[in-house]
């Protein structure tokens, strides 16, 4: 069922999508964890280490095109909100294809780069051969993950989160269930975590497929509709590329972080996985918020209410702000009792955890404000702000990792001093996009 975020309360609108894809990224996270727990209890800790060395090169693979796909989603936002219902469906068959190019370089890409990028890396050669074996099987199980992604996204867009909360609920457990089987009852090592992944995303697309036939809750596209229009794929990858390669760049700076910290030995790679974990559930917060912000956005971009733009960020920002310092306060009394559910009481690991947890969570309010003004530059279709904001990341990260690269201390501040050069950065940008759109209006 579509939601008109044009009308309404702001907040309770932009909440109403929060809460769903709050909800499913919450039990991604939970799902998330418990394969986790799987790897590090039915194969070795080390291999829960490999794939967290390789995290960064997997993120930076599937980032640059699920945010590529997620601009394309951005657009279908705005055309909804302006009432064009002939034009969606116009939009969503060229959407589709402009996916399916992303999604066939990205993979090709994938494979010719993958080993190359973990030497480079410096990932400690006990974690190289696991890490490379569980990267095949992850790029060809994107495949099948991006397009889900995209029904996911357009779903969001037209301000449908629900059925984007049950298909993740479904496919989440899922991929508990075959993790369980390729982890403990066929025993493939971590492969298996890989291959448990794989056969939740093609469950997902099966949903999903379904549900566009028999539910048809993304809108279909007639014969005449569904012919591609060039001038229609090329405003998809104006605004598309650009979130993409703001995300690729700041993925690109932290592959180069995680090289540095490589060098520091095979403890600090598994503390910093461990102490990511509690992290995680903070970034799947913010981003859910910081996405619901994007469609409002970009909705009543379409509807031509600057008004409700203005007043839907300023309500995000203190919103975000309320639940930084409650995860802050979280992190300080309860993150050594979550480290120690993974490493058990290894001092050496809860230490790494403990330290890079701190360096991280006392830096929340420039994170949260950098969140919510990037979300609004994004569903106002200001895709290169954004760009610049992944660049300026990127810099940061390099001369840190760079100049500082015996300093552990040093390097876990990385991050935060990225953020805080980037929320400056949209601090002074925003007001003048927001004034350039509303001339428009």
């Amino acid at each position: 069922m579509v939601n008109n975020l044009t009308e309404g309360n702001p907040t309770k609108k932009i909440m109403s999508l929060v809460f769903s894809m709050l909800a499913a990224s919450l039990m991604s996270y939970i799902y998330n964890i418990t394969d986790s727990i799987m790897v590090g209890k039915f194969v070795s800790p080390d291999a829960l280490g490999a794939i967290s060395a390789s995290s960064p090169l997997n993120n930076l693979l599937a980032n640059i095109s699920s945010m590529t796909i997620s601009g394309f989603c951005i657009i279908a936002g705005q055309v909804f909100g302006m009432g064009d219902e002939r034009k969606l469906r116009k939009l969503s068959a060229n959407i589709l294809y402009a996916t399916g190019m992303i999604i066939a370089l990205i993979t090709v890409v994938s494979l010719i780069i993958l080993r190359p990028c973990l030497e480079w890396m410096e990932t400690p050669p006990a974690f190289l051969a696991m890490a490379n074996e569980y990267m095949l099987i992850i790029i060809f199980a994107r495949v099948f993950s991006l397009f889900s992604g995209l029904c996911s996204g357009l779903m969001r867009a037209l301000g449908d989160s629900k059925t984007t909360l049950y298909v993740s609920l479904v496919t989440g457990f899922a991929n508990v269930c075959f993790n369980y089987l390729f982890l403990a009852i066929i025993p493939l090592g971590i492969a298996g975590a890989a291959w448990g992944t794989f056969c939740s995303c093609l469950l997902g697309i099966v949903i999903y497929l379904y549900l566009m036939e028999k539910k048809m809750k993304i809108p279909r596209f007639g014969k005449e509709e569904a012919s591609i229009s060039l001038p229609l794929v090329k405003k998809l990858f104006a605004v598309g590329i650009p979130l993409g390669l703001q995300t690729s760049v700041v993925s690109v700076g932290a592959i180069i972080l995680q090289s540095a910290v490589n060098s520091h030995g095979e403890t600090v790679v598994t503390g910093i996985a461990v102490g990511s974990k509690l992290l995680t559930l903070f970034w799947m917060i913010f981003e859910s918020i910081e996405t619901a912000l994007v469609y409002f956005c970009a909705q009543n971009l379409g509807a031509g209410r600057a008004d409700r733009i203005r007043q839907g960020t300023r309500n995000v920002l203190w919103m975000q702000f309320c639940i930084g310092a409650f995860c802050f306060v979280v992190s300080l009394f309860a993150g050594e009792y979550v480290h120690m559910c993974f490493v058990g009481k290894d001092e050496e690991l809860l230490t790494a955890a403990g330290n890079y947890l701190l360096s991280q969570i006392i830096f929340f309010p420039f994170m949260v404000t950098l969140s919510t003004w990037r979300g609004a530059v994004k569903g106002c279709g200001a895709s290169v702000p954004s760009l610049c904001c992944g660049i300026i990341e990127l810099i940061v990260r390099i001369v840190v990792s760079g100049v500082f690269s015996d300093n552990l201390a040093i390097l876990f501040m990385a991050g935060p001093v990225a953020w805080v050069c980037t929320s400056v950065f949209l601090g002074i940008l925003y007001p003048r996009i927001f004034k350039k759109v509303s001339a428009h209006f």
